[in-house]
């Protein structure tokens, strides 16, 4: 009687868990983005224009309240789903003082119709989404699929919600989840002889020594004209062309480099533009309940519930 207790206990926490898992999951519009840490995200967007400055050093610099929120895209000249999703990701509303900056990964491994990506942006998707995607979606790589601050993965067009724009906006809304307080970057370019050279200042002086900080530079083509594309558009805005990666630092104080760089052209036109961003890391050790996947906890939780019942029954 008393193995037959425990049973029936255990189904019943697991009914509610169950039940109080699947409510909230229907609450949340987005996939997390997963990462070898505990928590991660992307932020940045300060922007330097590669035209038009001959022989002279160009800066720019922000504070953390002036970053824009990032839009990670995966797209293709011939998927006709990215034309909807680009145009709700369009019609988005921050407030006044507030930005959003999109950045456009084409596809290109295997890609025999689309002309705008680069081994640098596909292989950089897949090692920083590629597992999201490949666990939510069944591919490393889907067009279309919309990116917010490195957290919050959306895959499609079908809607968590009541709408694709509800779905968008509230993960725009949402943020970063992290506070950077006094925080502050820049970022410099000079081509000297043809030779671009790059500089950068992160500075993070209210994150602990818990978080790691990964600066890139993405080399932004503003629009790219196409008309072969099979989705219908003609002209394609913020294209990725490359990503480099630079000096990671475990020091998050500070983050600051310099270097020369050889990075591919844009496709037309002479409007490249270099964007500093970085990927920001928790590293929080597990504990032992952070190790187990949420049914497994459940599960352990219950059967230990349980087994107390038991032993006060008897």
């Amino acid at each position: 009687m008393t193995s037959m207790r425990v049973v029936v206990v255990t189904l019943i926490l697991l009914f509610f868990a169950q039940q109080s898992f699947a409510e909230s999951d229907e609450i949340k519009t987005w996939h997390n983005v997963i990462s070898d840490s505990t928590d991660t995200g992307t932020l940045g967007g300060i922007s330097i224009s590669l035209s038009g400055h001959n022989n002279s050093t160009v800066s720019n610099e922000m504070t953390a309240e002036e970053w824009p929120h990032l839009i990670e895209v995966y797209t293709a000249t011939w998927c006709t789903n990215c034309v909807q999703t680009e145009a709700v990701t369009n019609s988005l509303i921050t407030p006044d003082d507030e930005s959003i900056m999109q950045v456009h990964y084409h596809r290109f491994i295997a890609e025999t119709q689309d002309p705008f990506g680069s081994q640098e942006t596909d292989d950089r998707w897949v090692e920083r989404y590629g597992q999201t995607s490949l666990i939510s979606g069944s591919f490393e790589r889907i067009a279309p699929s919309n990116v917010f601050d490195g957290e919050r993965l959306h895959i499609g067009t079908s809607s968590q919600s009541d709408s694709l724009t509800t779905d968008y906006q509230v993960s725009l809304d949402a943020g970063s989840s992290i506070e950077l307080g006094d925080a502050s970057a820049r970022l410099s370019w000079s081509n000297e002889s043809g030779e671009d050279i790059f500089s950068w200042n992160i500075s993070t002086p209210d994150l602990s020594e818990s978080y790691t900080i990964s600066p890139l530079i993405f080399f932004v083509e503003e629009v790219g004209y196409f008309p072969e594309g099979g989705n219908g558009e003609e002209f394609y805005h913020h294209i990725l062309r490359d990503v480099v990666e630079l000096t990671s630092s475990e020091n998050t104080l500070s983050n600051t480099g310099q270097i020369s760089i050889e990075h591919n052209s844009a496709y037309d036109g002479n409007d490249l533009t270099a964007v500093l961003v970085f990927d920001w890391h928790y590293n929080n050790e597990e504990s032992t309940f952070d190790a187990l996947p949420y049914p497994n906890v459940v599960v352990f939780i219950s059967f230990f519930a349980a087994s107390i019942y038991s032993r006060k029954d008897n």
